[in-house]
């Protein structure tokens, strides 16, 4: 390897390691900032905070890795324009593809790196994610409950009793008052629990009785003798349940379903790596700045580009998956598309050679 592949190959990689390091923060200051709201609110039990952000983090690095690469590159080469650098290296007949192989060959353990996250760890960190908040969350309604004691359920619905409770969650001698503009119902069971039933936690209670109108002034009292009752508890869904199936599951399984929908999600976990390799060579060619330009002159446009290029894969993905756009097709237009204008190189102006006349040259 020669001093100057080291050398540059140092500036990228140090340019590389800060611009991932700031964006982290940026990145997770705000994830924390959402959870610890989700935990103040009790939609997120406060003992699994901590690993549900370290889940976060294969996701993150989905999004946050292909602006990398551009910004990296772009500082990094730019900084050799602005201190006159890369004068130098052009007029020691250094050619620009140079420049490209050397990007090409540090991009290139990103893209393998970034490929296996998006089609290994991210989908099992979205399984995990769901898992740990569904645990969690089961034991989450019981987890305030104390013993023997008049408990108010969420919204000042009413109150719940249980002569004891177990460190299961089980229950025991239950008696739960709701009330709320339209019922009054007062129930009552020997046993009772919490489970999950059609991903939304329900309290189930075991022979019992419910009474209705007991309070309410009407002037007919229900009364119903039950095997077994689920009530729901809108207030304790998953966070987590708000994704997919799709979306944390297996790459295996997406390639063996075939559906529009499995296949666009296929397609965006092979296009995220791959977008690494093309923003990379787009900020090479976004880095050449003139004299009197500064370092970060073109960040803004490269911004934008980064934006207009996501949001034209996430527009293909959706025409794939409804069927609006061929599979064939897919989201292949807009990194290739990208790509031919990253390496494309305008021609050289042809200077005029001004020749003197021989009157000229005789005066």
């Amino acid at each position: 390897m020669r001093i100057l592949d080291k050398y540059l190959l140092k500036e990228l990689a140090a340019t590389f390691a800060a611009v991932l390091a700031v964006l982290l923060l940026i990145t997770f200051g705000t994830e924390t900032t959402k959870l610890l709201a989700l935990a103040v609110e009790g939609k997120l039990p406060a003992s699994i905070v901590f690993q549900v952000l370290l889940l976060k983090i294969p996701p993150a690095l989905e999004v946050i890795l292909p602006l990398v690469a551009l910004l990296a590159v772009m500082l990094a080469v730019g900084r050799l324009y602005q201190d006159h650098e890369m004068v130098v290296l052009n007029s020691c007949g250094v050619a620009p593809r140079y420049f490209q192989k050397v990007l090409f060959w540090f991009l290139l353990p990103l893209v393998l790196l970034t490929g296996w996250i998006t089609l290994v760890v991210t989908p099992w960190s979205y399984q995990q994610e769901t898992q740990l908040v569904r645990e969690a969350q089961s034991s989450a309604p019981f987890a305030g409950l104390v013993s023997g004691k008049f408990n108010t359920l969420p919204n000042n619905k009413g109150v719940l009793y249980a002569k004891q409770i177990d460190a299961e969650g089980q229950m025991k001698e239950v008696w739960i008052q709701y009330r709320d503009t339209q019922r009054d119902l007062v129930l009552s069971a020997p046993l009772g629990r919490f489970e999950w039933i059609n991903n939304r936690l329900a309290l189930v209670l075991l022979n019992g009785k419910s009474y209705e109108g007991l309070h309410g002034g009407s002037e007919t009292l229900t009364v119903q003798h039950f095997e077994r009752f689920e009530g729901y508890l809108p207030e304790i869904e998953a966070a987590a349940q708000q994704k997919t199936k799709a979306v944390w599951a297996p790459t295996a399984t997406l390639w063996a379903s075939g559906t529009a929908e499995d296949m666009a999600l296929l397609q965006w976990r092979v296009a995220v790596p791959l977008s690494i390799l093309v923003l990379g060579l787009l900020g090479l060619k976004l880095s050449k700045t003139g004299p009197r330009e500064g370092r970060f002159a073109k960040l803004f446009i490269a911004i934008v580009l980064y934006v207009v290029y996501t949001q034209l894969l996430v527009t293909l993905r959706d025409g794939v998956s409804n069927g609006g756009i061929p599979l064939a097709v897919g989201l292949w237009p807009v990194p290739l598309a990208f790509l031919l204008y990253a390496l494309w190189q305008p021609g050289k102006p042809k200077r005029a050679v001004l020749g003197r006349s021989k009157r000229g040259a005789k005066a």
